[in-house]
């Protein structure tokens, strides 16, 4: 199976939404219909459209992704919201319309980098 192929094959299995990846795996874009988890399949860039809704992003467990980084990125056409909450359900960055999240985990917490201001063309 081609790579593109099975990256968009994880992307249907994992996600709420019909997502792509682009052509090396680093980034994936979906419009999403529901609340999106993460899981270690995901890479770093989730270029999300929280499609009409505000919307939870709930990262992976922590003890399973020491060190992993990511960056959120609302790509809105409307002010929806994409609350990102770690698997305990705590909210770790609220990222509005025109704004993306950068978040780290080190193995017991994830923690806000920072929010970004974004121009989506």
């Amino acid at each position: 199976m081609p790579l593109i192929s099975a990256l968009q094959d994880i992307a249907a299995a994992d996600a709420v939404g019909v997502g792509t990846f682009d052509l090396v795996g680093a980034a994936y874009s979906a419009t999403l219909s529901g609340d999106l988890t993460v899981t270690v399949k995901h890479p770093m860039i989730l270029k999300l459209d929280p499609g009409g809704a505000a919307r939870n992003v709930t990262l992976e467990a922590e003890a399973g992704c020491p060190g992993r980084m990511r960056w959120i990125v609302n790509a809105a056409d409307a002010a929806e919201n994409l609350v990102v909450k770690d698997d305990g359900g705590s909210t770790v960055a609220t990222i509005n319309q025109n704004e993306s999240a950068v978040v780290y985990c080190d193995g017991t917490a994830w923690s806000l980098i920072a929010v970004v201001a974004i121009a989506l063309s």
